[in-house]
């Protein structure tokens, strides 16, 4: 999931640090903190006018002109909670801990200051696609005879069903749509 913040470099702590010190001078962690922070730069187009339509920026820089206002891209914090988990070597429960968390902030809390982007989806070829009782290659027949945009329709099978079969036949079936490869080639009969 991705959140937007109304500021750059915003943190949420999700889960405190706890630490157990003694008496020897010595302490242990018995408890790992989980923060989400926020960070510029990285936005999509959508996310940037995302965070315009939502929020309203005081102040900011001009061009040389003295005209032209700078875009406050540099003042809107974005959360990545996939990529956190990769750069911190989260599980998914600790992900789906903090991503929880981040949802309670903004639906319970009210905080107006974090906003969840919406995932979009590509609309499936037909409207009854996730339905297809055939095989995968039919699947690739159907949407070859079609004629539909395979980039488009990979794209919406990650983000909907991700069926790994379905995946490889689509990804083969995008090379014959390019005319790269022969779809279901003849047999080869050798004459001596």
């Amino acid at each position: 999931m991705r959140f937007l913040s109304k500021y750059g470099r915003f943190q949420v702590t999700c889960r405190r640090l706890i630490v157990e010190h003694y008496a020897t001078g010595t302490s242990r962690v018995l408890q790992e903190p989980l923060e989400a922070h926020f960070h510029e730069g990285a936005l999509l187009p959508e996310e940037r006018e995302l965070a315009i339509a939502t929020w309203t920026f005081n102040g900011g820089y001009q061009e040389q002109d003295e005209a032209t206002w700078v875009p406050p891209d540099y003042r809107i914090g974005l959360f990545d909670s996939e990529l956190a988990q990769l750069a911190h070597g989260w599980s998914d429960e600790d992900r789906q801990f903090v991503e929880s968390h981040l949802l309670k902030v903004i639906n319970e809390d009210g905080d107006p200051n974090l906003i969840l982007v919406p995932r979009t989806l590509i609309p499936p070829p037909w409207p009854r696609y996730d339905e297809f009782a055939g095989t995968p290659n039919e699947l690739v027949q159907r949407l070859l005879d079609d004629g539909h945009n395979f980039d488009a329709v990979i794209t919406y099978e990650k983000s909907a069903q991700n069926r790994p079969d379905v995946l490889a036949a689509l990804e083969r079936g995008e090379g014959i749509s390019e005319g790269l490869v022969d779809w279901d080639p003849d047999e080869e009969e050798v004459y001596g």
